[in-house]
C-alpha cells in the first residue's frame, strides 16, 4: 500500500524533485526516486532543515564569506556560482579545466562562468607561493580529491598564518548519489595520504561502491567493475569519499596531526540534516585542530541560519507586496 503524504511532505517531495531532477517523472532515475522516498521517511524537522538548506545554500555561503573573509584569496571551481565576498576582498578564480571545456564537456553556460586566472589542478597550487593568500574558498571540491588530507595541506600552504580556509562539502545523507554509501573514517583517510602507490586500486574500489549503491547491483555483478573502470578511464573524478560531520573533522584533524599546522574552527554549519557542511578554519603555526563546536553550538548555528534566511525571505516578500506603496 502506498502511504498517503501530507501537505508539507508534498512540498518537500516537489522541491527535492525539482532540485535533483527537474525533468519529467518518466525519465527520473531510480536513485532519485529512492532518495525522495528516503527523505519522506525522515522526521518533519529533518525535512525542514534539508528543504531550507538546499533553497538557501548560496545565500548562506555568501553570508558567511562576507562576514569572515577579508584580503586577497582564491576560489577553486566556482564556475557560474562564485561565492560573494565583501567589496574589500580580491578574488582570483582557478579550475582544473578551462571554461571552454566546461561548456563543451558539461554544458555549463559560458557567459555566466567566472574568468579564470589559472587553469590548474586544485590539489597542486604551485603557481602560488607559501603564505601568499588571506583566504581560500572551495565549495564541493574536496570530495573529488582521492587524497583529501594532502589536498587540504596544499590549500593551507598558500595561506598566511591567520588566513582562513572556507570549505563546503555535500552531506552524504542529503544527495541522491551518496545517501546509501558509507562515509570514510580516519584510518582510511590516513592510508590515502600515506600510501599514494595504492591509491589507484582504492579509487577503483570507491567507484565500485558508488556503482553498486547507485544502480543497486550485487557486489559480484560484472557491471560493477566495468562501470568503475569506465569512470576511471574517463577521469570523471566522481565522489571518491562521502562525508558526514565526523569525516570532515577527521580530515582536518589528520591535517593538523601530520603537518603540525594549527587549525582553529571559526564558524560553520554542521547539521546532520543539512544539504552541505560549511566550515571556516583559521591557519595557525601549530597546535592541530581546536575549537570544534559542541552539540549545542551546532544546534544554535543551524537555528541562527534558519532564522536569518526566514527573516530575509519575509522582508523580501513584504517589499514585493507593499514596497510600491511606501
Amino acid at each position: 500500500m502506498i502511504r498517503k503524504i501530507d501537505f508539507w511532505e508534498g512540498i518537500v517531495m516537489n522541491f527535492i524533485r525539482q532540485a535533483f531532477w527537474p525533468a519529467s517523472d518518466e525519465s527520473m532515475p531510480a536513485w532519485v526516486s529512492r532518495f525522495i522516498q528516503d527523505v519522506l521517511a525522515r522526521s518533519k524537522l529533518s525535512q525542514i532543515i534539508l528543504h531550507r538548506s538546499i533553497k538557501n545554500r548560496l545565500r548562506t555561503r555568501n553570508w558567511y564569506a562576507r562576514k569572515y573573509l577579508k584580503g586577497r584569496g582564491i576560489e577553486i571551481g566556482a564556475q557560474q556560482v562564485p561565492t560573494e565576498v565583501s567589496n574589500h576582498c580580491k578574488v582570483e578564480y582557478v579550475d582544473v579545466i578551462s571554461n571552454e571545456q566546461l561548456v563543451t564537456r558539461y554544458g555549463l553556460p559560458g557567459p555566466d562562468l567566472v574568468p579564470l586566472t589559472h587553469v590548474i589542478d586544485g590539489n597542486d597550487l604551485g603557481v602560488y607561493k607559501d603564505g601568499e593568500l588571506d583566504f581560500l574558498i572551495a565549495n564541493h571540491v574536496l570530495e573529488h580529491f582521492d587524497d583529501p588530507v594532502g589536498g587540504t595541506i596544499e590549500w593551507l600552504r598558500v595561506l598566511r598564518d591567520g588566513g582562513r580556509l572556507f570549505i563546503t562539502l555535500p552531506n552524504f545523507r542529503s544527495n541522491c548519489y551518496d545517501f546509501r554509501r558509507f562515509p570514510a573514517r580516519r584510518d582510511h583517510l590516513a592510508v590515502d595520504y600515506r600510501d599514494p602507490l595504492g591509491r589507484a586500486e582504492r579509487n577503483l574500489k570507491h567507484y565500485e561502491d558508488f556503482a553498486q549503491t547507485l544502480y543497486e547491483w550485487e557486489e559480484e555483478d560484472p557491471r560493477v567493475r566495468e562501470q568503475a573502470l569506465e569512470w576511471t578511464r574517463a577521469d570523471d573524478r566522481h565522489h571518491y569519499h562521502v562525508y558526514d560531520e565526523q569525516t570532515v573533522k577527521d580530515v582536518l584533524s589528520l591535517v593538523g596531526d601530520v603537518s603540525s599546522i594549527g587549525l582553529k574552527f571559526v564558524n560553520g554549519l554542521l547539521s546532520k540534516d543539512g544539504f552541505e557542511f560549511l566550515v571556516i578554519v583559521e591557519k595557525g603555526q601549530s597546535g592541530g585542530l581546536r575549537g570544534w563546536p559542541t552539540w549545542m553550538e551546532k544546534c544554535m548555528a543551524t537555528i541562527r541560519s534558519l532564522s536569518i534566511n526566514a527573516y530575509v525571505d519575509l522582508k523580501r516578500n513584504l517589499i514585493a507586496r507593499f514596497g510600491s506603496a511606501s
